[in-house]
């Protein structure tokens, strides 16, 4: 009985966290109208970090890792901090602005072809035939999940809105592929609050540094708006904080192959809500690209995607 009850906790822990991220769009796409997407992410992390400190500190265990970290470790939580916890999701936060929020939820899915090719490239880590075929089925869907009319066109010489709103989405995508590498390798040594505090403490840094070096004049009307301070507490506490926690507990105690499913909780949701609430729905093409997508990168996270000789 009590090994159904711990085979139940882990999963349940994720769906829990998944279906906190689906509502994040749904206080983001507001904020972005009215807040640089920089600011916006800034805010969040200091919340983030205000909230997280005193657990990291009165943690016993958390304190004993707090700073013992080895070079690599330290470079590790330097770059998820700064491109997986920063910048990533600044360009993720910007794409609101340009594309319907679940078309950016959509692609990040495809992490895990990314992973694969980062590992490709650095460790000489080849791909099995089998995932060629599924992640060419899934990149596929990616582009007409973003261009359903298969209009590729230029504007006036540059990038469409909806080009560049697709950009900003593969870039975050990409960081993140990046990060969740990084991330797997530094929790095996440092635990889950530390890891999760050095990500809002250098992301946060970064931050400062681009909001100060941008120039850009504070929206004061805008911050004296206790809606949009609502917005940016919640993202940064629930689906950011809290279910970012969440994850990484539920992560442990389960299997990446029942992982990989319950995680399908996130992107399904979230195009119900942002139809439904939002009222930003996909196109019927949409949908079916992003039903194809979803159920090629499962099917290539189920099974080891490189050979193993």
């Amino acid at each position: 009985m009590k090994i159904m009850k711990s085979n139940f906790i882990g999963p349940l822990l994720i769906a829990c966290a998944a279906l906190l991220w689906a509502t994040d769009a749904l206080f983001r796409v507001p904020a972005v109208s009215a807040l640089d997407p920089t600011l916006i992410v800034g805010i969040e992390h200091l919340i983030g970090l205000l909230f997280l400190s005193p657990l990291v500190l009165l943690g016993s265990g958390s304190r004993k890792s707090f700073v013992q970290m080895s070079l690599r470790g330290w470079i590790a939580a330097i770059f998820i901090g700064m491109g997986g916890s920063a910048i990533a999701t600044v360009l993720f936060t910007g794409s609101f602005r340009y594309i319907n929020p679940s078309v950016t939820i959509l692609l990040q899915k495809l992490q895990p072809l990314l992973v694969v090719a980062i590992a490709y490239i650095f460790l000489g880590e080849k791909p099995r035939p089998r995932f060629l075929i599924w992640a060419a089925i899934a990149l596929f869907s990616g582009v007409v999940l973003s261009f359903p009319d298969l209009d590729f066109s230029f504007m006036g010489g540059g990038l469409t809105l909806r080009s560049r709103g697709v950009l900003y989405s593969i870039g975050a995508a990409s960081l993140w592929a990046v990060t969740t590498v990084l991330g797997k390798a530094l929790l095996r040594k440092v635990p889950v609050l530390v890891t999760t505090f050095w990500r809002y403490a250098f992301g946060l840094v970064t931050l400062a540094l681009l909001i100060s070096f941008s120039g850009t004049p504070l929206p004061k009307e805008a911050l004296q708006n206790t809606q949009i301070w609502t917005s940016l507490f919640y993202m940064g506490l629930v689906p950011g904080l809290l279910a970012m926690l969440l994850y990484y507990r539920g992560l442990s105690r389960t299997p990446a192959s029942v992982a990989t499913f319950v995680e399908l909780v996130f992107p399904v949701s979230a195009v119900v809500l942002n139809s439904i609430i939002l009222k930003m729905p996909l196109s019927n093409v949409q949908l079916i690209a992003g039903a194809v997508l979803l159920f090629s990168v499962t099917r290539i996270s189920v099974k080891s995607p490189v050979d193993d000789t």
